[in-house]
């Protein structure tokens, strides 16, 4: 397995392509850079910069340079005798605009019938059988759609229409209302969304990579870089989105031929990269954490805390309830679609009324020491939030009791 010394990111957009990044490789060898780090480059919403709302998984971004553009890079970094490091998305996919992401489209124009039905985190039932797509103003903004060209238009944005469910004469609110989708307010999807998101971003969806087909659909274009010679190594976004992280690892080590991944991962101090993730370690925000502190002069400490402590009128800081409290806050607010899923998920048999459960689950999320766990890895880190949590919300002991996993 080859491995960098040192890397050298780019960030490949349509105003810098893979072409002008590999004019620009004998002047980062000159630099001493081992490789060239790439931002992503597989197909993305047009005219995004970062590349993370990839639209089409299985093309090179035409708008960065496409596979000519990536053949030339891979080309000159080999006659310098560097390598090539590609940054990847496997968590989500973007869908501001569906018409540019063909499983998007399919699923919204077939519902449940799409062969991409089950690529997608979707409760049906929780939506009566369709998807909410927080786009509208208001929800009475379902009077200003509109029909033309085939699909349902609401200012800028385009949806597709299912077979059979538009007749000349037709209403497009009534168009609207035999979709596999609804159309709703934005304001409802921090509590209403039944898709899962990437964090709170709406036009970034989830896509289930733990299901094999899905894998190897998202990662075909991928699996030809390693083919053809073209990278080196892969930098992963966010698998701590992902259902089964250490799995995704091990399939990704086996399409790669077994190169060099390193994982976007947060850990806490003192925490260690799970033993089964199959990976070379993370990007270094750990590292960074560390060496911020060495630009840190500590003698400004208690001036720091002074102020802060007058500026709170004279009580000092709680830094242990502030963090719990924000942490709380967001699981209440932005992401109480996801906590109320997730209370969805709990069975009948454990007689929790919808809203004491999510306010247990809100509440164990809350009092996480770490990002997340792996169960059966880190059962002792679960338990311990669960204790936390009883601690916090004596309240709650009784529904964390029936939620906790039995040994």
């Amino acid at each position: 397995m080859k491995t960098p010394a040192s890397t050298y990111r780019l960030q490949i957009r349509s105003s810098f392509t893979l072409f002008d990044a590999a004019a620009t490789v004998p002047y980062l060898k000159s630099l001493g850079v081992d490789w060239v780090y790439l931002s992503p480059i597989l197909t993305a919403e047009k005219g995004s910069d970062h590349g993370y709302d990839v639209t089409d998984p299985s093309s090179v971004d035409p708008e960065r340079g496409g596979p000519e553009g990536l053949l030339a890079l891979s080309s000159a970094a080999r006659e310098q005798g560097m390598g090539v490091l590609v940054d990847i998305v496997p968590n989500h996919v973007g869908v501001a605009s569906p018409a540019q992401n063909p499983w998007w489209w399919s699923l919204l124009q077939e519902g449940r019938g799409s062969p991409y039905a089950e690529a997608f985190d979707v409760d049906w039932d929780f939506g009566a059988g369709r998807i909410r797509i927080p786009v509208l103003g208001s929800d009475d903004d379902l009077g200003l759609l509109v029909v033309a060209d085939g699909e349902l238009h609401y200012y800028g944005h385009r949806f597709p229409l299912a077979a059979g469910s538009y007749s000349d004469g037709d209403s497009p609110r009534a168009v609207h209302d035999r979709q596999h989708y609804e159309l709703v307010s934005w304001r409802r999807a921090d509590s209403e969304l039944n898709y899962r998101r990437f964090f709170a971003v709406n036009t970034l969806a989830g896509i289930r990579v733990e299901d094999p087909w899905v894998f190897d659909q998202a990662h075909a274009e991928v699996k030809r870089w390693f083919d053809a010679g073209l990278v080196d190594g892969l930098r992963v976004d966010h698998p701590d989105g992902l259902a089964d992280p250490a799995g995704y690892l091990r399939w990704l080590k086996d399409l790669s031929g077994g190169a060099y991944v390193l994982v976007e991962k947060i850990l806490e101090p003192g925490e260690e990269l799970p033993a089964e993730f199959a990976c070379e370690g993370t990007t270094g925000y750990d590292a960074l954490a560390d060496l911020d502190r060495l630009l840190v002069d500590p003698a400004g400490k208690a001036a720091l805390d002074a102020l802060d402590t007058r500026l709170r009128s004279g009580e000092p800081a709680d830094y242990a309830a502030m963090i719990l409290g924000t942490k709380r806050a967001v699981a209440d607010g932005m992401l109480r679609s996801e906590i109320l899923r997730l209370a969805r998920l709990v069975p009948a048999s454990a007689n929790l009324s919808g809203d004491v459960a999510a306010d247990a689950l809100a509440q164990v999320i809350a009092a996480f020491p770490v990002y997340r766990t792996y169960l059966p890895t880190g059962e002792n880190v679960l338990r311990e939030a669960c204790a936390a949590a009883a601690r916090q919300r004596p309240d709650l002991a009784g529904a964390l009791d029936v939620l906790l996993p039995c040994s």
